[in-house]
Parts: structure tokens; sequence; C-alpha cells
């Protein structure tokens, strides 16, 4: 490892010490160029300021910012739509658990609009996107966007709100068989898509809405 690498390593640390010792609100380039022992010119040096600290440091914990493609063309593509969605939401779950400072930058991004949260939340979306738009319109019989919006939306939300409370209707946010009962929740919700996103292969889905469309 290079100098200049063990720094960028330094100072993607001391971020994250930063954010999980004062949340967001204590968070700036003259507070972690301090917990780094570097001077505030080399983060702007290395990263370009904040901003593209904040996504680097991003790009190493957050599910949809470091997969800039989460369905694949190759084996992936064999599997079935709602294999691949459970499989997302499960990697969702996992990412935020046991993630303090992770789940610090998303509660920050939800209350704040900023040069930084927009940049993370819109590289967010592109790479949501990117997932979403393979298995959307597969089938007529439900908005596949609109269901796992849901979803995803819940599980975040729990995660996040575990900080603050410990039940949310009864049920454990802090404990794994809370989470076990909110995951057999979820398996429950993507048993209940259409057949076809259950049995058939993305591949084969995608061959079949390309002979529809052509045929239109």
């Amino acid at each position: 490892m290079s100098r200049r690498e063990r720094t960028e390593r330094a100072i993607l640390q001391a971020l994250e010490d930063q954010i999980r010792e004062t949340g967001m609100a204590g968070v700036g380039v003259n507070s972690v160029a301090k917990r780094a022992g570097v001077s505030k010119e080399l983060i702007y040096r290395y990263f370009d300021g904040m901003p593209g600290l904040m996504m680097a440091w991003m790009q190493e914990q957050d599910f949809w910012t470091k997969r800039a493609n989460v369905v694949k063309n190759d084996e992936s593509s064999e599997q079935t739509p709602a294999a691949l969605i459970l499989a997302m939401l499960r990697e969702q779950m996992d990412g935020l658990a046991n993630n303090q400072a992770l789940c610090e930058v998303r509660r920050w991004e939800l209350i704040e609009r900023n040069e930084v949260s927009a940049k993370l939340a819109d590289r967010r979306e592109s790479a949501a996107r990117a997932f979403i738009d393979r298995v959307d319109g597969l089938t007529d019989d439900v908005d596949v966007p609109a269901v796992v919006s849901i979803m995803l939306a819940g599980i975040l939300y729990l995660m996040l709100r575990s900080k603050t409370e410990e039940y949310f209707l009864g049920v454990s946010l802090r404990t794994p068989e809370g989470w076990d009962r909110l995951w057999k929740a979820t398996q429950h919700l993507t048993g209940a898509l259409p057949p076809d996103l259950k049995e058939q292969s993305l591949r084969s889905l995608e061959t079949r809405r390309t002979q529809k469309e052509t045929d239109q």
C-alpha cells in the first residue's frame, strides 16, 4: 500500500469514526482532517472535498452505491425476478444491520437535502433504477417498482427506527428474533408476486417482454 493509499484509508476511517461519535451534525472537512491528523487541503486534493469523501466512503458501505449493476447479465439472469428481489432486500437488511455509521448517514439523508446528500441520493437512485428497470414490465399483473418500493422503504424505516424505538407494533427492532420475524414477513410478501416472476428466469421473461414490444 502506497503512502497516499494509507493516508486515504486513514481519512476514510476518521470520517467513519466521526460519524459514529457525533452523527452527521459533527461531520465536516475540519473535524475529519483533525481526527485523521492531516490538513484539510489534503482532503480536497485527494477527495475534492466532502462530497467526494462521502461518495468514496459510501462506495464501500452502501449496497446501492457500491454496486452499480445489481443484476448482472450472467448467472443472475438465470434466477427468477422474485429470487433476485428477495436477495436484494436481504442484502439491504444485512448491510444496515450493525453498521451504525451507515444508518446515521441514511437518517441524515432523510431530513437534509444539500450538495452531499443530493449526490448520494442521486447515485443510489440511478443504481436502483438499473435494477428495477430490468424487473419492471415483465408482467401486467403487478406494479413491481411500487411493490418493491414499499418493502424496501419498510426495511429502511424499521432499521433506522430501531435507534429510538425498541418495538414497532410489538415486533422487536433490536433482537435477532424480531428481525427474523420481519424477514419471514418479507419472504411472505415476495411470495405473493405473480407466478411468472417466481417460476421463470429473468432472462426468459426479458425475452418475452422484448418480443411483445416488437410485435406491438
